[in-house]
């Protein structure tokens, strides 16, 4: 969870998220909300770092019970999940 002083808002979450993808894979680029990302697009060391990144910038942990993998399937599910797990 994110304190207050952390807190970014939904647009500026999917800047952030949209941004790194667009940065670090740009073969998927451009990056749209339903790019598929679990398909092969993004090979083991790239998802690790995509959770890396999520984990510094948002202060999220993916080791949670409740965390479910589909949560990186697509952008918009990525920034769904930062906004929900970030209140």
């Amino acid at each position: 969870m994110l304190n207050n002083a952390t807190a970014a808002s939904t647009p500026d979450i999917e800047a952030e998220i949209y941004g790194y993808l667009d940065k670090r894979f740009p073969a998927l680029a451009p990056v749209a909300p339903d790019t598929a990302l679990l398909d092969g697009a993004i090979d083991s060391l790239g998802f690790l770092e995509l959770i890396m990144f999520l984990g510094e910038r948002f202060n999220l942990s993916m080791e949670d019970d409740n965390f479910d993998f589909q949560e990186l399937a697509t952008p918009a599910s990525l920034v769904n999940f930062v906004s929900r797990t970030r209140m």
